[in-house]
């Protein structure tokens, strides 16, 4: 199964939505569980940021996360992997969440240039003489 990257900006906070299902496309209740979802480097092998899923519907297994402006700034590369688990909570064990029906668990995020920082504009006191230049 293919599934398209996720796609985040620099510059703005972007929220995500998580839906946890089964393999026939159902919902699964996480009650009980903590869903993580981690941004790993692949050519670092490395977990760079891991942020808490808040799950709006657990029933439903329906959650939000939102990857920080700051997060997303500090991103040098263009291709990331996200990575998901859930966490059962009683035991503190780990299971991974599949992203595809091959049982695949990462997924490409791409991180591409949005908003840029506005530049702030000088202030002067009333007193301030600003030298222009000479007029020829």
């Amino acid at each position: 199964m293919y599934n398209r990257p996720i796609k985040i900006y620099q510059g703005i906070d972007n929220p995500l939505q998580i839906v946890v299902k089964n393999q026939d496309q159902k919902a699964i209740n996480v009650t009980g569980y903590a869903v993580q979802l981690d941004i790993q480097d692949p050519l670092g092998q490395v977990s760079l940021e891991s942020l808490a899923v808040n799950m709006t519907n657990a029933a439903k297994g329906i959650g939000t996360v939102v990857i920080p402006r700051d997060v997303v700034n500090a991103l040098d590369q263009r291709i990331y992997k996200i990575m998901i688990k859930m966490i059962t909570l009683s035991t503190n064990t780990e299971q991974p969440l599949y992203t595809d029906s091959n049982y695949g668990v990462g997924l490409d995020m791409q991180v591409l240039p949005g908003w840029y920082e506005s530049m702030a504009l000088p202030t002067f006191n009333h007193d301030e003489v600003v030298d222009a230049g000479t007029i020829q």
